[in-house]
């Protein structure tokens, strides 16, 4: 089931203000499936004669929102004389020239289960106005992954033979191919709309919370239109804490926990405007499930 949680909660009453110029969403699937195989180099059986097949691991995609008015007529025609005589948008005439935005993604680590990341995107919609170079920008991401597709999709074929390899191949084909459906209509991390991905940690009444942090650059704002979506790809796998050196039996304890979520608009003289903010979080409730018995 995908679900949907933002600040502020209830978006058909949002309005803007000068504290709070944007609204910010985050949503996605609440029941994953963990990958209860994630540290199994060779699948079992890969030693038979017949090696038992292997099913990839379930890949989940999380996203993020940022709507917001701007200062484009055209974009924010919706808010009304009210708001806009009251320059609740007065941010967007002045955004950081270097990194204009910051938006967090936090999973906790102590319910059983961890995630692992894949993969994290910006979207668009193309084409994109005033910048002839970004096609080629896509252009050249596709060219670049391409060969590890077809490489992948080769290596199924040459290693066949060999009992179980060809099993490995199969998974590492379909996270590729998996990974390469995710850049469609993914911004290129290049010209005018150069941003960045980096883990993060931080430490709440939940322990440590392990994390993944994307920049933002001023043009996003400026030509990509008054809502900026980006999203984050993982798996999630089982990971019970040890207890005293004892190796636990059975199935492992699998809690709910929440993805922890908030973004950052920065202005220039301290003129940063947070959603909910520094210190808060928008919160999805995430209750990863073990694969159904077979």
């Amino acid at each position: 089931m995908i679900e949907v949680a933002s600040y502020p909660a209830n978006l058909a009453g949002w309005k803007a203000s000068a504290d709070h110029p944007f609204y910010f969403e985050v949503f996605g699937e609440t029941r994953p499936v963990v990958d209860a195989n994630y540290a199994e180099i060779q699948p079992a059986g890969a030693g038979d004669p017949a090696p038992q097949s292997a099913n990839a691991a379930p890949v989940y995609e999380y996203w993020w929102t940022i709507g917001h008015g701007g200062r484009l007529p055209h974009q924010h025609h919706w808010f009304g004389t009210a708001a806009q005589s009251s320059e609740p948008d007065s941010i967007w005439d002045a955004l950081d020239d270097g990194v204009a935005a910051r938006v967090y993604f936090f999973f906790p680590v102590r319910h059983g289960w961890r995630i692992k990341e894949l993969a994290a995107t910006v979207k668009y919609l193309s084409p994109v106005a005033n910048h002839p170079s970004f096609l080629t920008a896509v252009a050249k991401g596709w060219t670049d992954a391409s060969p590890l597709i077809a490489g992948a999709g080769q290596a199924v074929g040459l290693l066949s033979p060999i009992p179980g390899v060809e099993i490995v191949a199969k998974e590492a084909s379909t996270v590729l191919t998996t990974l390469a459906k995710l850049q469609i209509n993914s911004v290129p991390p290049s010209c005018d709309f150069a941003w960045s991905v980096a883990k993060v940690t931080f430490v709440n009444d939940d322990g440590a919370m392990q994390g993944v942090m994307w920049e933002l650059p001023k043009a996003m704002f400026t030509d990509l239109g008054g809502r900026l979506t980006g999203s984050l790809a993982l798996s999630f796998i089982p990971a019970r804490m040890q207890t005293q050196g004892s190796v636990a039996i059975g199935e492992p304890d699998l809690a709910p926990g929440v993805l922890s979520a908030h973004a950052v608009v920065r202005g220039k003289g301290d003129q940063d405007r947070w959603a909910p903010s520094n210190h808060d979080f928008v919160d999805l409730a995430i209750g990863p499930q073990m694969p159904p018995s077979k």
